[in-house]
């Protein structure tokens, strides 16, 4: 559970970035808060990671995950998100039970600071216990640490976590992201569809005024063909007075 508002708003963003960009995948399970046994018939004995990964396990409802009914499947990827309530733990303790069970990647995050040696690490476990995954150059981020098990590179970018795709050459969008590009796409289409509607007035008010313009063109030039009759015929509107006497 989280401890404060800037942690919440973390976990929720990377677990739900991670599950959206996995949903297609029926060998990928995605969890957040969920508690994770590791010893059977052990109730006692057990951890809580803020975002896990299994792969090679299908996705859908789980009260709980239990690493024997998951065909002695531990968590392939684990990221604690730091808070002052939890950094030690995460540090300290966490390490050695992650690395007990088998969980081949751990990773911290810390979203506002000061609370860790650098705001993004990874960890790689191997026959020794966990190594230190290196850091990449990257322009833009401050911090690059590419995982193996996710096949992503992870960046702090000074701001925030964001995880980029190799493959696909793009940023996995959070799902603020999504639904903000969702929004000015509709904008983009209701400003598009006005300005047709604008242009398509103009035209159809322009279209009126040129056939308005030829109508009293057209009109005037009656009037002026009707008056050269009249003046050709000798009659223009009156008679003169018949001066004639009976």
């Amino acid at each position: 559970m989280a401890d404060n508002t800037d942690q919440a708003q973390e976990i929720t963003s990377d677990f739900q970035t991670l599950w959206i960009n996995f949903r297609n995948r029926e060998d990928v399970f995605v969890a957040t808060n969920l508690l994770v046994y590791y010893r059977e018939r052990d109730n006692e004995t057990r951890i809580t990671p803020d975002v896990m990964v299994a792969f090679g396990r299908p996705p859908g409802y789980r009260g709980s995950y239990k690493i024997w009914e998951e065909g002695n499947h531990p968590p392939d990827w684990v990221l604690e998100i730091a808070s002052e309530g939890t950094a030690k733990v995460d540090t300290k303790e966490k390490p050695g039970t992650y690395a007990e069970i088998g969980v081949r990647e751990y990773w911290q995050y810390d979203p506002t600071g000061g609370l860790l040696v650098q705001r993004l690490q990874g960890w790689r476990l191997t026959e020794r216990g966990y190594t230190e995954l290196p850091q990449v150059p990257v322009d833009g981020a401050e911090i690059a640490i590419y995982s193996e098990v996710l096949s992503l590179r992870l960046e702090f970018d000074g701001e925030r976590l964001r995880f980029w795709d190799p493959v696909g050459k793009e940023y996995w969008r959070t799902p603020l992201e999504s639904e903000l590009g969702r929004l000015e796409a509709e904008h983009r289409a209701e400003t598009a569809e006005h300005r047709a509607e604008t242009a398509e007035h103009r035209a159809e008010t322009a279209e009126r005024g040129r056939r308005e313009e030829a109508e009293a063109r057209r009109a005037a030039e009656r009037r002026e063909q009707e008056l050269r009759e009249l003046i050709a015929s000798g009659r223009t509107g009156t008679q003169p007075p018949d001066s004639s006497e009976d």
